[in-house]
């Protein structure tokens, strides 16, 4: 399979679409700020617990809104363009890659309590971890999908063009990736591991992209990592800890280097298998 993905239509780098980048997170934390001063005024509740988290969920409209009007109206390229290339979105190859990545993450949960059962306790309630799985598995979805069209998507295609181009659509959206979620308080508790963790995360969801050729199976298996944290396992110091979740299992506190290792067992397994299949293919 010839991969293409991010050549057609083209955002060559350059000053038009490194200032489009910049617009598109004015657009979203400026869209962000507004959204949230204003529900905090409308209604007080969403300043705490689930009405926080869904307020934050739906602030990402403002990262979409942003990617939307810079390749619609810098790029004349329409969305469901950029988004698909002009193919038909593959939501079987969603549904394998999400259902791939998220056994893959219960194995290691499994492995986790198996190595570590000291540090964890079970936190089931079953209905109203069903319900709050039902109304937040959506903007979850939202979330992870608008952070993809960002980074493998807008990102991508600006460093594809260039010689060697998918080396360094892969390395340089994975690079700000993780300086984004790495650096952030709950990460840095961690040490150097959580810059590194999602610098390995974002270079594996990059592979994908380019292995896939298109930006369905990444959103695939960002919405698996998201659900699952959300939804399977919390942790403490977890940002999203008091945002009234619900989830199977808690965490006293997160090992930050068992999780690293654990994600690089998945990316060396998708390598190796990308490897023999580009080998029996070839023979």
């Amino acid at each position: 399979m010839e991969r293409h993905y991010g050549l057609q239509p083209p955002i060559p780098l350059g000053l038009k679409s490194v200032a489009g980048f910049v617009l598109i997170l004015i657009i979203w934390q400026g869209g962000a700020l507004l959204w949230f001063n204003l529900l905090h005024t409308l209604i007080p509740a969403t300043r705490s617990g689930l009405p926080q988290l869904i307020t934050l969920y739906l602030s990402f409209s403002f990262l979409i809104l942003g990617v939307y009007m810079i390749t619609r109206y810098s790029f004349k390229i329409p969305f469901r363009t950029f988004m698909f290339e002009g193919k038909r979105p593959d939501f079987c190859k969603f549904a394998i890659y999400f259902a791939w990545y998220f056994t893959a993450l219960i194995l290691y949960l499994l492995a986790d309590i198996a190595l570590h059962p000291q540090a964890f306790v079970l936190h089931f309630d079953l209905l109203p971890w069903l319900g709050v799985l039902m109304l937040t598995a959506p903007l979850v979805l939202f979330q992870s999908a608008a952070e993809e069209i960002l980074f493998r998507g807008y990102m991508y295609r600006m460093f594809r063009s260039l010689r060697g181009g998918a080396f360094w659509s892969i390395f340089v959206t994975s690079l700000v990736f993780s300086l984004l979620h790495g650096f952030n308080p709950e990460m840095l508790h961690y040490g150097i591991f959580g810059p590194l963790y999602y610098l390995l995360v974002a270079f594996f969801l990059g592979t994908v992209a380019y292995h896939t050729n298109g930006l369905v199976a990444p959103i695939g298996i960002h919405f698996a990592t998201n659900i699952f944290n959300t939804s399977i396992w919390g942790y403490g110091t977890s940002t999203l800890e008091n945002m009234g979740l619900q989830n199977v299992v808690y965490r006293h506190t997160l090992d930050m280097p068992f999780a690293f290792f654990g994600i690089f067992v998945i990316v060396i397994s998708y390598g190796a298998f990308q490897f023999f299949k580009h080998k029996r293919n070839r023979s």
